[in-house]
């Protein structure tokens, strides 16, 4: 007997199987094309999402090898699908970098009053449509007949499980995070979402841990409600260990959680992208956001195509000690990194001509992107001092970021996670109950 989970990141896809000790038993990834909106701005084909879906577990039925007794979901945050009275699906999945309309934009923060203040209310600093709750804003505002054929909203974890249990529900963890809709001192949506009838497009709270019994090809399978991705991977922590401990989770976006923090989110946080993210059990968990893995993707292909490097094998390259000592010592910066805003670092054009090889340019990469991560933890520990703290997904299998994070933080020990996906294993123990 085993659960599935569908594990929906914004650049991999994952299909994860464990048995009922947690551990992985299969396997299979996918990397779907992206797709235009009607602004043509990229977004996640979530047609082709479905399909894929509905197509692995398809065929893990009927090849009979695994019984599966449970399907859950853990997916990327700050996304809706909309669907009409008869489940179908109006408006693309806008993808969470688009822009909002300036004139929208405008038009929302003349009504509800102070952006900054709002920010502190919500936990949720002003990044357009990362702030999802903007997004039915803008729909309602620039599309007020596809706004008025909303049935329900539903996050995206929430609407991978409606597709198959055609179980509307909302959940708290993807509620609360940046979406700009929960307002945490008052535990319940904020007054803006209520006063422009947003949250009568939202089924009713549920939790975390619920699931629904449902009839695939014949087979009787406990579906869960999906969960962020975010706060799936979390979970196994707040299990694993009594010490307190810091988790670095990785990915698109990296993420720094410090479970323990009891101070409230500072103005000055909020504009570094330190927020809170709302729990299974509805508490509250600071946190700093970095976009991690996009960056690194962008700069490794800008530095694999100048130096005619093959990219594939990139993981099983030797660790050079002896180049990242060097490296470390040095305070020069030659890289750009525009999208993790950080106003303290220089905004230097990348010229990759300073370098002779590609070893010492992606060393020289990785190396500044860690320091950008080092301040991302310093935001969210405030200024204290953890002695433990876990790395997952995409990075902790990188070595050179490793080392380079343990250079700067030699008062921590760094544990590369055990989980191989940690996010998956959260949604698994969520609807099979740990």
């Amino acid at each position: 007997m085993s659960i599935l989970i569908f594990d929906v990141g914004k650049t991999n896809k994952k299909a994860i199987l464990y048995d009922y000790s947690y551990k992985e038993i299969w396997q299979t990834s996918t990397v779907l094309p992206e797709i235009t909106d009607e602004d043509g701005f990229p977004c996640d084909d979530i047609h082709a999402i479905l399909a894929w879906m509905k197509n692995v577990l398809s065929n893990l039925i009927s090849d009979g090898t695994y019984q599966i007794t449970h399907l859950n979901f853990s997916a990327y945050g700050a996304s809706f699908v909309h669907v009409d009275e008869a489940g179908n699906i109006l408006t693309h999945l806008y993808n969470y970098t688009k822009p909002i309309p300036s004139d929208i934009r405008a038009s929302f923060y003349e009504k509800y009053g102070d952006e900054k203040k709002l920010a502190l209310e919500t936990a949720s600093p002003s990044l357009d449509f990362l702030n999802s709750g903007l997004q039915l804003y803008y729909i309602k505002y620039r599309y007020p007949s596809v706004f008025e054929q909303i049935k329900w909203s539903l996050h995206l974890p929430q609407f991978l499980s409606y597709y198959f249990t055609k179980w509307p529900v909302t959940e708290l963890t993807s509620i609360g995070c940046h979406t700009a809709l929960w307002n945490f001192s008052e535990k319940d949506y904020h007054s803006w979402g209520y006063e422009e009838g947003i949250t009568e497009k939202f089924p009713p709270l549920t939790p975390t841990g619920a699931f629904s019994e449902t009839t695939i090809s014949g087979k009787l399978i406990n579906i869960g409600v999906g969960i962020h991705d975010s706060s799936a991977a979390l979970y196994p922590f707040s299990l694993l260990t009594d010490e307190p401990y810091l988790l670095l989770s990785t990915g698109t976006w990296s993420i720094v959680f410090n479970p323990y923090s009891t101070q409230p989110l500072t103005a000055e946080e909020l504009e570094n992208d330190c927020l809170l993210f709302l729990q299974p059990n509805g508490n509250a968990v600071k946190a700093a956001r970095l976009f991690l893995g996009y960056t690194y993707q962008q700069k490794l292909e800008e530095i694999g195509k100048y130096f005619k490097h093959d990219l594939k094998n990139l993981s099983k390259e030797p660790f050079d000690n002896h180049l990242l000592d060097t490296i470390s010592t040095s305070t020069q910066r030659y890289f750009s990194f525009p999208l993790l805003n950080r106003d303290e670092m220089p905004a230097l054009a990348t010229d990759l001509s300073h370098f002779t090889t590609f070893e010492s340019a992606y060393y020289q990469m990785i190396w500044e992107l860690s320091t950008y991560q080092i301040k991302a933890i310093r935001i969210a520990t405030e200024g204290k001092v953890f002695q433990r703290m876990y790395i997952d997904g995409g990075f902790s299998k990188n070595n050179i970021f490793i080392q380079s994070l343990k250079i700067q933080l030699p008062s921590t020990e760094i544990i590369v996670s055990e989980f191989s996906s940690g996010a998956s294993l959260g949604a698994a123990m969520q609807v099979k109950g740990h």
